[in-house]
């Protein structure tokens, strides 16, 4: 399975995180928390929110911190932490990609709030900078016709990028606010030719967001080539009984061409962005704005990049949203959906937000953790940044170690180029020896890039064939290399007089590279005879009377080719094969 599997954290108004009045530490542990609840769920991206209102949840010299980490508007938390490098941390441990998720406009949410200095600091951009400030209704916004405004966002994106190994930077729906704009000084100073006209207007605030669009984007694959950028806009486009303009959705309805001045289509078009995540925040078959609808509109529109499509968790059985909501099989379905293969450019299902996945309301969140997520997914490659695979690791051994199969690998060697150093494994295991890693049925696991080893805890009924096992790794785009050597984890679930499974036979590591070693995990029986036979039957080496307890050294001065270790106790006699390659 390929596919982004996303959860947003939000922090504007602790929304899912924090909880202002609890310490540091407390943050820390229930941030901690979440994140673990998403790990079990099968989550494999966190999009956590750095910048709600122009504040930080990070140490900046650019903008001060913010009043939903401290209840204080420019007031460091104490002890003094970082939540996002925490965060990054946290997520990286737990195996997920890490997006710092930014609003990029929004100064102050609500006006009648403006004056309020602990809400806003003397720091805040609304106070340093009020010229910038656009007002739309009760929303102020730092004006996106300003080039001067629009380069101090920019400059905050590349301190991040600069300071934090993010995987990748998010936007979400925040551009102009819906509503009356009064911008002439704006657009007096700086019309670029734009009539002065309703629809001159109109495009000259959307080339405001593309010139800012295109610019986030230059300075993310400038400063760190491998960084991902997208953003998430309302999730009608424009609405059009013509597919090329836009979906057939309500005339009515909220389309962010026209209410944002959000031309997500052009992004797409014009590779400003690696993905675009759409939130379809509606049922399947919602008149107006069916999602039915809306998935293929932007599968159709993704010109060669990434959909990720939102889910509207937080709709899940709230009596204010309808019957449809209520159906347990909605939200599953939805992810079903957009895993069809009608639909090669959705690449992913994000849900909104972190606390109704932890709600499980209807239990939707069990039928991503026990069905939907439950094996592991990779992340899908991007090849308009990165193409190039790195090394593949190179084949240890696989042997049983307890009632679990412990897989080993080398990494390789180590790189100064960023875009090859290796960021994870992916393990994969067969019941033959051509290990497939185009089957998604064969990967059991991804570890990051620290972890050369793996414990395999397959049910032990199935051990008496051997299990075949090889391993890849994965770069920061998920470019995958070729799979290491097979590692035969040679097996016998033997029957020892009255067949008890606790007496299990280990030949490892096996393909073996000169010696290996037995072991008979028999508590009952303290001596084992072993023979090893070539490949003809004929004996190469025996010993009597070993004891079970102890792994026996065998091969040290073998020739290449396949010997059948024999183990025999009483009158019940077991063989296994095992591979010598030099």
């Amino acid at each position: 399975m390929i596919e982004v599997r996303g959860a947003w954290i939000t922090t504007y108004a602790g929304l899912d995180w924090p909880v202002r009045s609890q310490t540091p530490a407390q943050q820390r542990s229930a941030l901690q928390a979440q994140l673990d609840h998403h790990r079990a769920t099968g989550i494999n991206t966190v999009y956590f929110q750095v910048r709600g209102q122009s504040d930080a949840f990070y140490q900046s010299s650019l903008e001060p911190w913010s009043y939903d980490l401290t209840g204080a508007q420019g007031v460091a938390p104490n002890p003094l932490w970082d939540p996002l490098q925490f965060a990054l941390e946290q997520s990286r441990q737990r195996g997920f990609e890490f997006h710092a998720w930014i609003n990029p406009f929004r100064a102050v949410a609500n006006t009648a709030n403006a004056g309020n200095n602990t809400l806003y600091s003397a720091g805040h951009i609304s106070r340093t900078q009020p010229s910038w400030m656009l007002t739309v209704g009760t929303v102020q916004i730092i004006n996106p016709g300003i080039p001067a405004a629009r380069a101090h966002i920019i400059s905050v994106i590349t301190d991040i990028l600069r300071r934090y190994d993010v995987d990748g930077i998010h936007f979400d729906d925040y551009f102009y606010p819906s509503g009356t704009i009064n911008d002439d000084d704006a657009y007096t100073a700086d019309p670029r030719g734009f009539p002065n006209t309703t629809t001159g207007r109109a495009d000259w605030r959307r080339d405001n967001i593309n010139l800012f669009i295109q610019a986030v984007y230059d300075s993310v694959r400038t400063i760190k080539p491998w960084v991902k950028f997208g953003v998430s806009p309302s999730g009608i486009y424009r609405s059009s009984t013509d597919p090329s303009v836009g979906s057939n959705t309500s005339a009515g309805a909220l389309q962010h061409y026209s209410s944002s001045y959000a031309d997500s289509k052009k992004w797409l078009q014009q590779g400003w962005v690696d993905y675009v995540a759409p939130q379809l925040y509606w049922y399947r078959g919602q008149p107006g704005s069916d999602y039915d609808v809306l998935v293929p509109w932007w599968n159709n529109n993704a010109s060669g990049r990434h959909i990720y499509i939102g889910i509207a968790a937080y709709k899940v059985n709230d009596p204010a949203q309808g019957a449809n909501w209520a159906a347990p099989g909605q939200v599953p379905g939805q992810v079903r959906m957009n895993r069809s293969d009608l639909y090669p450019n959705v690449q992913g299902s994000l849900f909104f937000r972190t606390q109704h996945l932890v709600a499980n309301a209807l239990g939707f969140r069990d039928s991503l953790k026990n069905d939907l997520f439950r094996r592991p997914a990779l992340q899908p490659r991007m090849p308009w940044r990165d193409m190039i695979a790195p090394e593949a690791p190179v084949a240890g051994s696989a042997f049983l170690e307890g009632d679990s199969i412990t897989v080993t690998w080398q990494a390789p060697a180590p790189t100064s180029d960023e875009l090859q150093r290796v960021r994870q494994f992916a393990v994969y295991r067969s019941s033959t020896a051509a290990v497939d890693t185009s089957d998604p049925a064969q990967l059991i696991a991804i570890v990051n890039d620290d972890v050369t080893r793996y414990r395999d805890t397959v049910s032990p009924g199935g051990w008496a064939a051997g299990y075949h096992y090889a391993v890849t790794a994965l770069d920061r785009f998920h470019n995958e290399s070729r799979r290491s050597g097979v590692m035969t984890a040679a097996v016998l679930t033997s029957v020892w007089g009255r067949g008890s499974v606790d007496d299990q036979l280990q030949v490892y590591p096996n393909p073996a590279a000169g010696a290996f070693r037995v072991r008979l995990t028999a508590p009952r029986r303290p001596t084992m005879q072993v023979r090893v036979l070539n490949a003809l039957g004929q004996l190469v080496e025996q010993h009597a009377q070993v004891p079970t307890s102890v792994p026996l050294l065998l091969g040290a001065n073998y020739r290449p080719g396949i010997y059948f270790v024999e183990v025999t106790i009483g009158a019940t006699r077991r063989q296994a094969p095992v591979v010598i390659s030099r």
